[in-house]
């Protein structure tokens, strides 16, 4: 098992990289030159590798990435079957197979609804993983807005909508005297 731009632990408050993908195939070269495209797309991407179908499942099922791009003909157990076996342990992977032959895997492919591609044109899959990494980047977690609230000061009866009650009312300057106000939306309503 090889990892690509993974970090061995996260540092306290760093979360592992938003999207990971899972390359299996015995071909080395053809590894490093996929994972190189991939992170010439967006270097966030953590690219696990695979040399066999088995190990491609244990990763899987350990790393939980969302996209997996296999080979077809995988010693030990072939693309397809580790793919179907992923797909049914982790239905929201993204799967893709490639091989050198697509005449042969071809229909089981077709059968099975995964995208197949062919290594001699690797710009296909290539392609199609750039599609997955953005369509998995816009699912990234965005920075939450705060909840505004709806505050009155006690003592002068003055309104505010902020995430927390400041220190003091700007109008009176009485500290620590904000209540819950009327809802903005309980107001909206009684208007017609």
């Amino acid at each position: 098992m090889k990892e690509l731009q993974v970090p061995s632990r996260p540092a306290s408050g760093e979360q592992r990289p938003p999207i990971r993908l899972l390359l299996a195939d015995d071909d080395a070269d053809l590894r490093a030159r996929v994972a190189a495209r991939v992170h010439g797309l967006d270097e966030s991407v953590a690219v696990y590798e695979a040399d066999d179908g088995a190990e491609a499942v244990q990763l899987g099922l350990q790393l939980r990435p969302q996209l997996a791009l296999l080979d077809a003909d995988l010693p030990v157990l072939g693309g397809v079957d580790a793919a179907l076996t992923l797909r049914e342990l982790e239905p929201a992977m993204r799967l893709g197979v490639h091989t050198d032959d697509p005449r042969t895997h071809r229909e089981q492919a077709r059968a099975h609804r995964l995208p197949l591609f062919d290594k001699v044109e690797l710009e296909h899959a290539l392609g199609w993983l750039e599609a997955q990494v953005r369509a998995c980047g816009a699912g990234r977690p965005r920075r939450q807005l705060r909840r505004l609230r709806s505050l009155e000061c006690s003592a002068c009866g003055y309104g505010v909508m902020c995430a927390g009650a400041p220190d003091r009312c700007p109008m009176c300057q009485v500290e620590d005297g904000w209540v819950h106000g009327p809802s903005p939306r309980r107001e909206l309503e009684g208007v017609t």
